[in-house]
């Protein structure tokens, strides 16, 4: 007999003998009655980044969730999620962004396990970064800048809930590059709201013990680090190192009136090397950034617009470097067809005065 005939013929015995109620038959805990929640954005958008010889590309976020939830006790509350990432060439892996197990309190709060945003990085993202200004305030994806992590495994978040409907804080620890003792991280972040029109954000990021790289400014993937003294494939000379970061962030978000708002951020990040990769070519010991954005947002009826700056320069061992200057501007027009939103954004990203004019039709909606 197949296999496949073996599974069915056991789970036909497993369910008859279930609904005969069986002495044999146990159950541990009560039946499910969890609450399950499928949700999902659809994200989709054309975009031509204005780079030689590129034409315009599909990128495609949408993604798909699972949200859980099981009463605990009459105030405690068990839940997960587990959500998909990016559509890339292979497809989009279930789990790859926000996944993780917790509990929550209805005075004190939640907990959470496994993979999410850290408390600094979900500031830095929204809606600081809005408008692809991440493409310079947010640049945590490049080897050499990686001053914080942003969605980061391996990790134990608490948020508090609103006291006095003034201020929230958060809290995050967990491991770094590396599965040892020796390299962790660990930060938080603080949302005060003195007045009804003003927000008010702080956060910091401390790493120990991580790997960086060697100043030659490749993608880099934490989640696949590469040892010290081993290079990456195809990249001549490319060695890691291990360090020590750190990064501090300040943020605020004014709406004088309903339909109009401003928003500003500033962070300043910092790496030591504490061990060179062996061989490392054009290696360093420390660098530094500072980067800000600011923007202003105005909604009409379904329309909004959306203006947009941010910056960012550097140093290398205490010397200005120019290869760690950005900017961006940035503009974007959208309308909400009946929540269906829909935009056109324009962008110029530059590099040390080299410049390139991104333009990005889109469209997103939330289920």
């Amino acid at each position: 007999m197949s296999h496949f005939k073996k599974t069915l013929l056991g789970a036909a015995i497993t369910a008859a003998t279930l609904a005969a109620g069986t002495a044999n038959a146990y159950m541990i805990g009560d039946p499910n009655d969890a609450n399950v929640e499928v949700y999902g954005v659809v994200s989709i958008s054309a975009v031509d980044y204005g780079a030689e010889n590129q034409s315009f590309a599909l990128e495609n976020e949408t993604r798909v969730g699972f949200r859980a939830a099981k009463a605990m006790t009459d105030s405690v509350t068990a839940f997960a999620q587990v959500e998909s990432g990016w559509v890339l060439d292979n497809g989009a892996d279930l789990g790859n962004r926000d996944t993780f197990v917790g509990v929550r309190g209805d005075d004190w709060g939640q907990v959470r396990f496994g993979r999410m945003l850290t408390p600094m990085y979900e500031l830095v993202d929204w809606p600081y970064s809005a408008s692809n200004m991440g493409t310079t305030f947010d640049r945590g994806w490049r080897s050499g800048e990686r001053f914080q992590f942003d969605r980061k495994s391996q990790q134990v978040r608490y948020d508090s809930p609103m006291f006095a409907e003034t201020v929230k804080f958060s809290l995050s620890a967990g491991n770094g590059t590396d599965n040892s003792d020796d390299s962790k991280f660990y930060g938080g972040s603080v949302s005060v709201v003195p007045v009804d029109m003003l927000t008010l954000h702080a956060a910091f990021e401390i790493g120990e013990g991580n790997t960086f790289d060697d100043g030659k400014d490749h993608a880099f993937d934490t989640n696949n680090p590469v040892p010290p003294g081993d290079t990456v494939p195809g990249i001549a000379g490319y060695d890691a190192s291990v360090g020590d970061t750190d990064a501090y962030f300040a943020g605020f978000q004014i709406a004088p009136v309903d339909n109009f708002n401003i928003a500003g951020a500033y962070k300043s990040g910092s790496y030591t090397a504490t061990t060179l990769g062996t061989g490392a070519d054009n290696a360093y010991k420390e660098r530094s950034i500072d980067a800000y954005s600011i923007q202003a947002n105005y909604f009409f009826g379904n329309a909004n617009i959306r203006l947009g700056y941010a910056s960012q320069t550097g140093e290398t061992d205490g010397k200005t470097d120019s290869g760690l200057d950005y900017t961006t501007i940035t503009s974007e027009l959208g309308y909400s067809f009946n929540s269906v939103y829909t935009f056109v954004r324009v962008a110029e990203h530059a590099n040390d005065g080299d410049g390139d004019l991104m333009i990005r039709f889109g469209t997103e909606w939330t289920f």
